[in-house]
């Protein structure tokens, strides 16, 4: 079964995202707000860009949000990510969602109802770090 996904924010963890899961196989949209940013984007690292902001309903309807699988909100900015979780629960009910942090301590977010995942880069490098570090992860290798 081919999995829907929609990420918000076409910055450097939602097109490493998008890379990923396209790879994998998945279809992904991206909606990026930046008209030069949604213009570039590779095209192979997304089945369709869509540029407007991820936050307003006529922007994110054109994305199909009811037949999303997963919706992510992976922008830098921690309140636009938590209102596309909101209105990703609203709009598709059965979507899992994913809400990119960006500082220590907003953590807790994940509390609440409409948010599923919390994605927070920096912790994820550190882990990674730490694996690399004491080799109990190989990259590369």
């Amino acid at each position: 079964m081919l999995r829907q996904i929609l990420i918000v924010g076409g910055g450097r963890v939602g097109r490493h995202t998008a890379a990923k899961l396209t790879d994998s196989g998945y279809m992904v949209t991206v909606i990026e707000q930046d008209p030069e940013k949604a213009e570039q984007f590779p095209n192979p690292l997304a089945g369709r860009v869509i540029q407007g902001d991820g936050t307003e309903m006529d922007v994110i309807e054109k994305a199909n949000p009811e037949t999303a699988d997963v919706v992510a909100g992976l922008t830098n900015t921690v309140k636009t990510n938590l209102v596309v979780c909101e209105l990703a629960r609203n709009l598709a009910p059965g979507a899992e969602t994913h809400c990119r942090i960006c500082e220590d301590g907003q953590e807790a977010y994940a509390h609440l109802e409409h948010v599923d995942h919390i994605v927070y880069p920096a912790a994820l490098a550190a882990e990674e770090t730490v694996g690399q570090i004491t080799d109990e992860v190989a990259i590369g290798r």
